[in-house]
């Protein structure tokens, strides 16, 4: 018996714990390291709304991105792809730096991004994969702004989650078509703490963690 709660105990762990993006793997462990021969003038970006279209020069191969805010934190990853330019999406408004390079030779480079909209209406209406975007902002005090995107008209949830894995919230419980959405999560009646936020459409399922400050 006690065997058997240990494991379901684990398993509620483990369904709670948010996946965290790291950085490309030849980028070292820290975002922009200087790990690598840097070579300026090989990145140029474009910004449309909070796609972030990264071009890396002097290569025909693999090219690989991050995303990185005003804090240090690494928002978006591209590990690797043979798609030059390829695109990076910021959690929302602010200060960003794209870091990217090419693996042969190792050649790195960094652009400065800022990214200010007007509106608040993200609703790209073809997107190609399931995403959970990172709510913004973050930590927050008290409402916050969750992104995601569903590529087929699917049966979609956004439920949240306290510390202890108790849902306090659901904020989407109906059929989505296509596109990028984005709902608001208000959390005045809560208290200050980490609390995780799960996107279920169909088959795909997501979960991350934000931080309520008060």
């Amino acid at each position: 018996m006690r065997y058997t709660l240990l494991l379901l105990t684990i398993g509620i762990f483990l369904l709670i714990i948010p996946i965290n993006i790291s950085q490309p793997s030849f980028n070292g462990t820290d975002p922009g390291c200087s790990c690598h021969t840097f070579s300026d003038g090989i990145v140029s970006v474009s910004v449309n709304a909070l796609q972030v279209q990264v071009t890396v020069s002097g290569t025909s191969g693999d090219v690989a991105g991050e995303l990185v805010d005003d804090n240090g934190t690494v928002v978006d990853v591209i590990d690797l792809t043979s798609s030059n330019p390829f695109n990076l999406t910021a959690p929302g408004p602010g200060n960003y730096v794209v870091n990217a390079g090419h693996k042969s030779p190792l050649l790195w480079d960094s652009a400065s991004v800022n990214i200010v909209l007007t509106s608040v209406d993200y609703n790209f209406s073809n997107p190609n994969e399931f995403k959970l975007y990172d709510n913004y902002p973050n930590p927050f005090n008290p409402t916050t702004i969750i992104r995601y995107a569903i590529p087929e008209a699917s049966f979609t949830s956004i439920k949240i989650y306290n510390g202890l894995g108790k849902e306090v919230s659901t904020l989407v419980n109906e059929t989505k078509t296509a596109g990028t959405y984005e709902v608001e999560f208000n959390a005045s009646d809560l208290s200050s703490g980490v609390y995780f936020y799960t996107l279920q459409a169909g088959s795909f399922k997501e979960t991350k963690k934000m931080i309520l400050t008060k």
